[in-house]
């Protein structure tokens, strides 16, 4: 017999939900790695974690929640920005630079070939801000860290941008290093002055 929150009943246990949620978690990350996500449908997940379609919808809103929620939870910029300020631009120029030559998560390398998806691009374009601009910012703190943190993010996304667009390959044959101590170099200008009060004085007054 199935079980209510397999088939579309009301919601089991909360330790069940959980579990069906965890399973489905798990098939779509599965597929979306092997399959790419634009080949992935919703009754393909569900098919792959043993449940009804319509728990997709419940629990996370249809496909693209699931890739928002895989996401959180594979996502590398919360991680990068925290740690020591001294190496704030550093670690995330050495990051910007490992993905620039492909590297990442199975599963970010897989999403990279479906990079034109509508459905993809909307998600990306939330979580610049739940991912990078608002912990960023969170980081800085004061009163113009939010302007800074957009102003990183704007340096990191054009990277990422031209490397989906035309693959970055004269990027690529550059001096790893090299590339990398440049790209901090923009993000520490990123940085000048940041924290510094702000002269309200006309020049020349008193």
């Amino acid at each position: 017999m199935d079980h209510p929150e397999e088939t579309g009943g009301d919601p089991g246990p909360t330790r069940g939900r959980e579990a069906t949620k965890a399973r489905i978690l798990a098939s779509a990350k599965e597929l979306f790695t092997n399959e790419g996500y634009g080949s992935v449908s919703s009754r393909m997940i569900a098919s792959h974690a043993g449940v009804n379609v319509a728990l997709i919808n419940r629990y996370f809103g249809a496909k693209r929640g699931l890739l928002t929620e895989l996401l959180r939870a594979d996502g590398v910029f919360p991680g990068l920005i925290e740690g020591d300020p001294a190496t704030l631009t550093r670690r995330l120029a050495e990051h910007a630079v490992s993905r620039l030559h492909g590297e990442g998560t199975a599963l970010q390398r897989a999403l990279d070939d479906s990079a034109g998806d509508p459905d993809l691009q909307k998600v990306y374009q939330g979580r610049i801000t739940t991912a990078m601009i608002d912990p960023l910012t969170a980081y800085l703190g004061g009163d113009d860290a939010r302007a800074h943190a957009s102003l990183m993010s704007a340096v990191m996304l054009g990277l990422t941008r031209v490397r989906l667009v035309e693959g970055a390959t004269a990027l690529r044959a550059l001096d790893r290093e090299r590339l990398t101590d440049r790209l901090q170099a923009l993000l520490d200008l990123c940085l000048d002055g940041f924290g510094e009060p702000e002269d309200d004085g006309e020049p020349g007054r008193g």
